[in-house]
């Protein structure tokens, strides 16, 4: 019980002084949306042990759901009607539909991360909708940029926490029982 306190209470410093540079720096990066790296990190821990088998299949729902978001974003503003809510509405809906059949075989590990790619993607983005209708090539070329950087905070979110969970929160125990042998049945006696 005090080993378990205590390396979440080192979990809690390394994050919070992690957490402050990735705030600090995350523009100099082209990260462009600080919160996914730490949206996604909470997911990550909520897996628990079994993340190390998860991470895979979690990274690639992550990166579907952000294409997914870049998807929807240009179906709601350069082919759907202007109609703003009524335009998201059709798009999110269809493409949460796609992102749910997608991940069918593996639903468990990837919708999560497919859902908060696609839902990061559409919150970075909509800082620059204005830029549409003003200045559309700009636009678009910020609808790229978006794309790489929450990309890019959500595998750094991924990274954290599997690093983090190898490091601290797995313990020592368990690795340890993965690297001793198994022990041999004892030899019946021969007559």
């Amino acid at each position: 019980m005090k080993n378990n306190m205590a390396r979440n209470a080192i979990l809690a410093v390394v994050l919070a002084v992690i957490a402050f540079f990735w705030i600090l720096f995350y523009e100099y990066l082209g990260a462009e949306a600080y919160w996914v790296a730490l949206i996604t990190f909470g997911v990550c821990m909520a897996y628990g042990p079994v993340l190390r088998k998860s991470l895979p299949w979690m990274s690639l729902g992550g990166v579907l759901g952000v294409v997914t978001g870049l998807v929807t974003f240009y179906l709601y503003m350069l082919v759907f009607p202007l109609y703003y809510g009524l335009s998201v509405a059709i798009a999110g809906a269809i493409l949460i539909l796609a992102v749910g059949l997608i991940s069918v075989p593996k639903m468990r590990q990837m919708l999560p991360m497919m859902l908060v790619g696609w839902g990061a993607y559409l919150g970075a983005v909509t800082r620059f909708e204005f830029l549409l209708a003003e200045k559309p090539v700009e636009a678009i070329s910020r609808a790229l940029s978006t794309f790489m950087g929450v990309t890019l905070s959500l595998l750094i979110g991924l990274l954290l926490a599997a690093l983090l969970n190898e490091l601290i929160l797995v313990p020592r125990k368990e690795k340890a029982a993965e690297v001793q042998p198994t022990p041999r049945a004892p030899e019946m006696p021969t007559e």
